[in-house]
């Protein structure tokens, strides 16, 4: 299925993504005013994923516009799951029965469940149902996101570069299940 047809059968509109900065002279104005494109979990998914903005540091470079003479959209170049050094804002659809892959990324991610409902599923067997604005962070665990609701849920996440968890001298790094 290719990503239009898929996104044809998600009952939200389409991800408007707005991104400011500034003028030789100083003053706010936007430099990009674009409808998102999606990305999938995989070519049979129907569920949406879109990446709305990355920093490859912390602090940010946030002045392209100025610096460089033309916004410089790094998520444009970059779509990796985790940014080491900077961050990523990402926003996921849920068509109902979507279940991700079980994974574990080096990062602290904030989340926010901005309709429907979600259940989180640790390793350990728990789970936990998420509602409409309810929150997560998200501190490197192996988990998996579940929609068993009968309705579509969108998420958003910030995730942070973050150093691996570490027990009995053994690091957890990055790691993605079927």
């Amino acid at each position: 299925m290719s990503g239009s047809e898929s996104q044809s059968q998600s009952p939200f509109r389409p991800v408007r993504r707005v991104v400011t900065g500034h003028t030789a002279g100083g003053k706010s104005t936007v430099v990009s005013d674009t409808v998102q494109p999606p990305t999938f979990w995989s070519p049979e998914s129907i569920s949406p994923i879109y990446n709305l903005s990355h920093t490859s540091e912390s602090p940010a470079v946030i002045d392209s516009e100025i610096t460089q003479g033309k916004w410089v959209d790094e998520i444009a170049q970059n779509t990796e799951h985790v940014s080491k050094n900077g961050s990523v804002f990402r926003m996921f659809e849920f068509s109902p029965g979507t279940v991700s892959p079980a994974h574990r990324t080096v990062s602290l991610d904030y989340g926010i469940v901005v309709k429907g409902s979600m259940v989180l599923e640790l390793d350990d067997g728990e789970r936990i149902t998420l509602n409409e604005g309810d929150t997560v962070v998200q501190r490197g665990t192996m988990h998996t996101w579940r929609n068993e609701s009968t309705e579509w849920a969108r998420i958003c996440f910030v995730v942070l570069g973050a150093k691996p968890v570490e027990i009995n001298g053994e690091k957890l790094g990055e790691e993605w299940r079927k």
